[in-house]
């Protein structure tokens, strides 16, 4: 259990740091290009579902190496 939260947390929080700069970059990039919104939120949104997943995978990943 202790692995888990560790490596939960671990994930999210590097996924945090890049979703940090990575809202910055679109705001610049959505703004300079003169996007709407939608195509800002969307692309956050798809981010972050990335994100998740990713952390998923290694979490589940990660926790089957220590039953092994």
């Amino acid at each position: 259990m202790n692995k888990l939260l560790t490596l939960a947390c671990y994930n999210l929080g590097l996924w945090g740091i890049l979703g940090f700069f990575a809202t910055i970059i679109l705001g610049f990039v959505t703004c300079c290009a003169n996007l709407s919104s939608t195509v800002f939120y969307t692309a956050l949104i798809v981010f972050a579902s990335i994100g998740l997943a990713a952390t998923t995978i290694c979490v589940v990943r990660g926790c089957k190496k220590q039953h092994q």
